[in-house]
């Protein structure tokens, strides 16, 4: 059994009990279709993000809103987005052998996370993380009917007042400003009317500071359990004043810039020029490798066919002898035909800061000098032991490199540390433009993000002379690659972090 705050993605078999503090499903036109989210909470408070797919829905079918359940079997993906409801690092996905059953705790803590209204007006928190925040509404408007991308949508208006007479602008839309209509109308008898807000996103309109629902992430809880309504109001100041526009300033849009396409004409930056870039950009940064990020696994499998797509172990360990068997996502069947694929998170500095990178499976290969094949001998396994790492891996710290860095949307706009790598040279060589004549000018490894759902998606299209460095069977791929885990939006802070350059 392991708690929350453990669980990292190199690996799957991971088993954890929490409660489901709230569920919905997630609309969507791409192939997939819907999928199902829930945030979960383990007794210690700690809370994560899970979604699962249409085609594994049958798996999750236990999981209850209220309700205690283990669940065995997960993958797990950075966190991103600007409407994250959790603030841990992780995202959960349920994935073809997740296993859901019941739990015997008893506990009815609902592990609010309250926000007060001064946090929320001085603009010391991330935007992108929702918060629990409650209230007595006042100054409640009539519904409005405002079109919003072309259909038309209910909105309500109206101001959350706490204990100690802050006041806070709220705007909610569709079935929560009914709802909250409909219990203001029902509290005009009975004057008992506190309102949670859940899961909530703070927003800037017009200059001015609100908190809004977040699509159908959020909740609105009127009266809720746990609290004592009565007292609560009684220290609730009658304050029947207008809402004052607050003062705080619209975050200027930050927009999207074409570059070049040839690595000798992107411009050299420093580590601290991407950490604070407000445009994507393609562009070059020397930096010196000084740890290992073992919270992740140095490979995955891939699908031969699927010209390496990432795949989920399904072997079943307690059959004897023992036959490796995976699921493909892409092929919708089991696979035997895999391979290993370098998947390197670094961690790496200058004179002016660090960062992180993440190296996929041709681009890490020239540096490292041998194939993630010959690395793991013949082995099918996850990784058990994150700090076992091979020589040629370890040896990478404390050596610099140029390195050609990809600034994307998820890093600029929400806040993603990890930047990922097109391709490197030696710290001391000099890039011409003859350098990458010879280079499939479509080299790029873009991280395009899901507003709404906060997924991240990779496209890797590799040159030839990357591809051609790959040993068999890696040399027979067409440099496809699909991973999910690109970016984190934990800015600032850095995971556990086993291996360091030497001092």
């Amino acid at each position: 059994m392991t708690f929350l705050n453990d669980v990292k993605p190199y690996k799957t078999s991971w088993k954890v009990e929490v409660k489901v503090l709230h569920s919905w499903t997630q609309h969507s036109s791409y192939s997939g279709g819907d999928s199902l989210q829930f945030i979960l909470a383990d007794k210690t408070g700690v809370k994560i993000h899970c979604t699962c797919k249409r085609l594994f829905f049958a798996r999750v079918k236990k999981l209850q809103v209220g309700q205690w359940r283990f669940i065995e079997n997960f993958s797990l993906t950075a966190a991103a987005g600007k409407c994250r409801p959790t603030s841990h690092k992780y995202k959960m996905s349920i994935i073809s052998n997740s296993n859901v059953t019941n739990s015997t705790l008893k506990d009815e803590d609902n592990f609010l996370s309250l926000t007060s209204f001064t946090e929320i007006m001085n603009g010391s928190l991330d935007s992108n993380f929702l918060i629990d925040v409650i209230g007595q509404p006042i100054d409640i408007g009539d519904i409005q009917v405002v079109p919003v991308q072309g259909k038309e949508t209910k909105k309500l208006e109206f101001t959350l007042i706490d204990t100690e007479d802050h006041q806070i602008a709220c705007c909610l839309w569709g079935r929560f400003a009914e709802h909250m209509l409909y219990a203001y109308k029902v509290a005009q008898v009975n004057k008992n009317f506190l309102c949670l807000l859940r899961f909530a996103k703070i927003n800037v309109y017009k200059g001015q500071v609100q908190v809004t629902n977040a699509f159908d992430s959020s909740t609105v809880e009127i009266n809720p359990p746990g609290f004592d309504v009565q007292d609560y109001l009684q220290v609730l100041p009658r304050n029947e004043l207008a809402l004052t526009t607050g003062s705080h300033e619209l975050a200027k849009h930050k927009g999207s810039k074409r570059q070049p396409d040839k690595w000798s004409i992107y411009p050299e930056r420093s580590i601290l020029d991407i950490i604070m870039a407000t445009e994507t950009e393609t562009c070059i940064v020397k930096g010196t490798i000084y740890e290992i990020d073992t919270d992740w696994a140095w490979f995955y499998f891939g699908c031969v066919k699927c010209h390496f797509k990432k795949v989920t172990d399904i072997t079943k360990r307690d059959v004897v002898p023992v036959k490796h068997l995976w699921y493909c996502d892409s092929c919708h069947q089991s696979v035997t035909n895999v391979a290993p694929q370098f998947k390197l998170h670094l961690l790496i500095k200058d004179d002016t800061g660090e960062t992180k990178v993440m190296l996929l499976d041709t681009i890490a290969e020239p540096i490292l000098g041998v194939s993630a094949e010959v690395l793991l001998v013949g082995s099918l396994e996850e990784v058990e032991d994150p700090e076992d790492l091979p020589a040629a891996i370890n040896e990478l710290i404390g050596k610099t490199f140029k390195f050609g860095v990809y600034v994307s949307k998820d890093n600029v706009d929400y806040g993603a540390d990890i930047f990922n790598i097109g391709k490197t040279w030696s710290a001391d060589e000099i890039i011409t433009h003859s350098d990458d004549e010879n280079t499939d000018d479509t080299l790029t490894n873009r991280a395009l993000s899901d507003r709404s759902s906060g997924q991240v998606s990779l496209i890797s299209m590799e040159s030839e002379e990357n591809t051609c460095l790959s040993s068999t069977p890696l040399s027979k791929r067409k440099g496809e690659c699909e991973i999910d885990d690109l970016s984190s939006t934990s800015k600032k802070q850095c995971s556990k972090i086993m291996k360091q350059e030497k001092k």
